[in-house]
């Protein structure tokens, strides 16, 4: 058991080193992953009202919601200006 959080500690270390982009990039496929998987089927009352409220804001308003790619590549825009200013 020690020997698996002592590899954790590296594995965590590690992906502290890589820069914001590539991070964003390993979320990302970890998001994707977690999306097609199996294990998250079940739904608390609480996430389906809140799913269901975020559902009615987007169609009373679905010009204030922004696709993913847009947001992402807003993300990589902000961070390669920061690294641009340093």
């Amino acid at each position: 058991m020690h020997s698996v959080m002592h590899k954790s500690k590296i594995v965590v270390q590690q992906l502290r080193e890589l820069n914001v982009i590539e991070r964003l990039n390993i979320i990302t496929d970890i998001w994707d992953e977690i999306k097609e998987s199996r294990e998250l089927e079940f739904v608390s009352d609480e996430e389906k009202e809140l799913l269901l409220n975020r559902l009615v804001n987007y169609r009373s308003n679905p010009g204030s919601t922004k696709d993913w790619t847009y947001l992402k590549q807003e993300v990589y825009e902000r961070y390669d200006k920061k690294k641009l200013n340093l």
